[in-house]
């Protein structure tokens, strides 16, 4: 009986993906030792790069990522609005001439300001841009747990977790642009434009400019910062689902897509400092807005499943299914509690391999 029900369920997959056009899409990659999604054994301080969704993933009253992180041994710092190296600021003559660059206009120009600017266009600008080491320089040694959209700081943690050393630099840097990125312009299959972007001019997720071709050239072009930091371990969150995208969210399914199985292997990447998490394709199932579907076996899912690193598309949906309210493109904390179950067991794998533990 059980075979011929695994027959059933095997017949069925091939019948979706035949008559059903892309619904089934699955990925498994065994997993050489499953011990490796244990958590670290001595605490390891992270930094996320976000926006609103970012801090609403991590707040405790929504999705709990903090809490998460703690427990399983992630001291967690954060930068978002408003954010600059603070060596711009750390005297009086630097900081007089930063209300003067207010006054005229220009506090959103190098350095200043880089964190009101995380959009995919932006990205170069904190990597490879004539300001870049500067900006990352302070992002290794940024120590603030910043409280933006509810309390979220490790101090006030259900899993309260010390700094393990305030002098120590972060290991691991956590770079999501929010939902504003999935409004890609071009098709999912679009090839990385060919010419390397000006590292001067960003460009934002509301412009021309936003198409798939740029988007990917950007990715293509940070792959040679990652590659000169081995000592690093960089975390990719795809940008989230909205409510309403181009072609029902075709396209930004597709860079998702792109990002999760072919950024890497095209680049011939060898190096394994480097993860990505499908956030996209991870808010893209449930059961709405106040149910998810974090455990079941069908789904849109990326996670560690019966020991296998699972990237799995079971649904059409391919737009947000958990709003916090009609119009508002914020997940709901069903939605971001899912990704928090889903990401750490796969943060903990890919840390581990690249900590070689």
């Amino acid at each position: 009986m059980k075979k011929l029900i695994f027959l059933g369920k095997i017949l069925l997959i091939l019948l979706i993906c035949i008559f059903g056009g892309s619904t089934v899409m699955a990925t498994t990659q065994a997993t050489d030792n499953i011990a490796k999604i244990n958590s670290p054994k001595n605490p390891v301080k992270l930094l996320f790069i976000h926006h609103s969704v970012g801090g609403h993933w991590l707040a405790h009253e929504k999705g709990g990522l903090v809490n998460e992180l703690n427990k399983n041994n992630y001291y967690v710092n954060d930068v978002t609005y408003d954010w600059e190296p603070a060596a711009l600021t750390n005297s009086f003559v630097k900081k007089i001439k930063r209300k003067i660059l207010d006054k005229l206009g220009k506090a959103n120009q190098g350095a200043y300001g880089i964190g009101d600017r995380t959009d995919i266009g932006h990205m170069p600008e904190w990597f490879l841009g004539p300001y870049s080491n500067l900006i990352m320089a302070s992002i290794y040694t940024e120590n603030r747990e910043t409280d933006n959209y509810g309390d979220r700081k490790n101090s006030t943690s259900s899993i309260h977790l010390s700094n393990p050393d305030p002098s120590a630099e972060n290991q691991i840097i956590m770079f999501k642009s929010c939902y504003p990125n999935t409004l890609l312009k071009g098709k999912p299959d679009d090839p990385a434009a060919s010419q390397p972007r000006n590292l001067v001019h960003s460009f934002t997720a509301g412009s021309d400019e936003h198409t798939v071709a740029n988007a990917k050239r950007v990715f293509n072009d940070l792959l040679s910062y990652f590659g000169k930091h081995p000592d690093k371990f960089f975390v990719i969150v795809t940008p989230p689902p909205r409510n309403e995208l181009p072609e029902d969210g075709r396209i930004a399914r597709g860079f998702s897509n792109w990002l999760v199985h072919d950024w890497l292997k095209e680049n011939n990447y060898l190096l394994n400092n480097v993860m990505v998490f499908d956030l996209f394709n991870v808010l893209t199932s449930g059961h709405g807005s106040k149910q998810n579907d974090e455990g079941e076996e069908q789904g849109n899912h990326h996670r560690i499943w019966n020991d296998n690193v699972q990237h799995i598309r079971q649904t059409e949906k391919s737009l947000l299914v958990y709003p916090t309210k009609e119009g508002d493109n914020h997940p709901s904390p069903a939605g971001l509690q899912k990704a928090t179950r889903e990401f750490v067991p796969l943060l903990n794998y890919y840390y581990n391999i690249w900590s070689n533990k």
